[in-house]
């Protein structure tokens, strides 16, 4: 074939022009499968980073909810120690220890507050976090499929 029948198809044999028609189309269908494919990576590639960030997340939430489970048990013991101090100071009521007492009992109120706030923290945190963990199990589904076609 000679350099004229590319230039100028009108010069070129019927055969030739069907492979030429044969050949572009092929070169057009590569080139979407190639943008399919890129796409494709693409889009596994932000999945993943939502889901890493998604797991971050989900373990800083876990290491709070643990923070806050600690502060829950040290506000119980000051709850028992509390109880035990008011139990000694009735038994032994005398002036001074009735000041003990009133700080003590103070510090029982001033803990209690802190304990109710921490529960609707807690509750808030876990009203958050539930919904997250449902994204996440959804993303990590969504993804497993997407590695698996």
């Amino acid at each position: 074939m000679l350099c004229s029948e590319w230039v100028n198809p009108q010069h070129s044999s019927p055969s030739v022009n069907i492979w030429r028609r044969q050949k572009m189309k092929h070169i057009h269908t590569d080139s979407e499968s190639v943008c399919v494919s890129e796409l494709e990576c693409v889009e596994r590639t932000e999945l993943k980073q939502t889901v890493e960030e998604l797991e971050a997340e989900l373990k800083a939430r876990e290491e709070e909810l643990e923070t806050l489970r600690e502060e829950v048990e040290r506000a119980s013991q000051l709850q028992t120690q509390r109880d035990s101090l008011t139990q000694k100071l009735q038994v032994n009521r005398c002036p001074p220890q009735e000041t003990e007492l009133k700080g003590a009992e103070q510090r029982l109120e001033n803990s209690q507050l802190e304990r109710e706030s921490f529960r609707r923290s807690l509750r808030s945190l876990l009203d958050t976090l539930d919904p997250k963990i449902l994204q996440l199990t959804e993303l990590r589904d969504t993804l497993t499929r997407l590695m698996e076609s």
